[in-house]
């Protein structure tokens, strides 16, 4: 069995405040996990109180014992890379003000140039995004 004992009062105390009062639902639950092995829960218990597998609880407990407090965060950088750079985005932007209302010329071009294939849609989200006018500058 496995457990996080012996945790002062102020380290209670401050994953109580996290677990209360956190905005992310993630370190919510880790700090939860934290006190209530703290409390003598077996991490069989934990794994069915917060539907996870065996193996993240292991994760939680093996980041909390080398990281404290800031293994409840998780570290940046994870989750999917854009697609595009921004040396990228800015020869995009030149493309649509050459090419405008062309977006399959444009989409081309990247390939070609850049070895990246991008859909029409995905050209579109980051033309909202970045407000980039579809026509030219006379």
């Amino acid at each position: 069995m496995r457990f996080i004992n012996n945790l002062p009062y102020e380290t209670q105390s401050l994953l109580e405040r996290f677990y209360s009062a956190s905005k992310k639902h993630s370190v919510r639950q880790k700090a939860h996990c934290i006190l209530l092995s703290s409390k003598g829960f077996s991490i069989n218990q934990l794994v069915s109180i917060f539907n996870v597998h065996l193996n993240t609880v292991y994760n939680w407990f093996n980041n909390w014992e080398t990281n404290g407090i800031l293994s409840l965060y998780s570290e940046k950088g994870q989750g999917r890379k854009p697609l595009l750079s921004d040396d990228i985005k800015d020869e995009i932007k030149k493309l649509i003000i050459e090419n405008p209302k062309q977006t399959k010329k444009v989409i081309s071009k990247i390939k070609e140039d850049f070895n990246i294939t991008l859909s029409t849609r995905t050209l579109q989200r980051y033309l909202k995004k970045t407000q980039v006018c579809m026509e030219k500058n006379t």
